[in-house]
């Protein structure tokens, strides 16, 4: 009884060829859909305009100051939160010369900084052309 069955080995494709077949075919169908996308998107773009300020319907003054308004609040309440978490540092700056720990100290003055920092900064919207005067 003779053995008719070739081995696997003899049988067998050139992997290489077949892995970057296979990578070529995902390549391909990737970049057509990329391009497809884009296409499409392109196609398919509208422009927008913005509305006159001479129509009706309000003008944008008032959006702007009620957001200027909504702005200042904000900044008035983080201001606060900057002082407590600067006396916060202060009083950790305080133990630490007590107990005379460097690194707390370091803690302590770094946290009292960043405090003050907050604050400074929300006391600055003139800077950022935001109006802090009530209107």
């Amino acid at each position: 009884m003779e053995n008719k069955n070739k081995p696997a080995v003899q049988t067998a494709k050139n992997p290489v060829k077949s892995f970057f077949s296979v990578l070529n075919a995902k390549r391909r169908k990737i970049s057509l859909s990329l391009t497809m996308m884009l296409s499409t998107m392109m196609l398919t773009a509208a422009s927008a305009f913005a509305d006159d300020t001479s129509g009706g319907g309000g003008g944008s003054g008032e959006a702007e100051a009620m957001f200027d308004k909504t702005i200042v609040f904000f900044a008035d309440w983080i201001g606060r939160v900057g002082l407590v978490v600067a006396f916060v540092g202060a009083v950790m700056f305080g133990f630490s010369v007590k107990s005379d720990d460097p690194e707390g100290k370091q803690r302590g003055l770094t946290t009292m900084v960043a405090g003050f920092i907050v604050f400074a900064v929300t006391k600055s919207l003139n800077l950022f052309g935001i109006t802090t005067s009530p209107v």
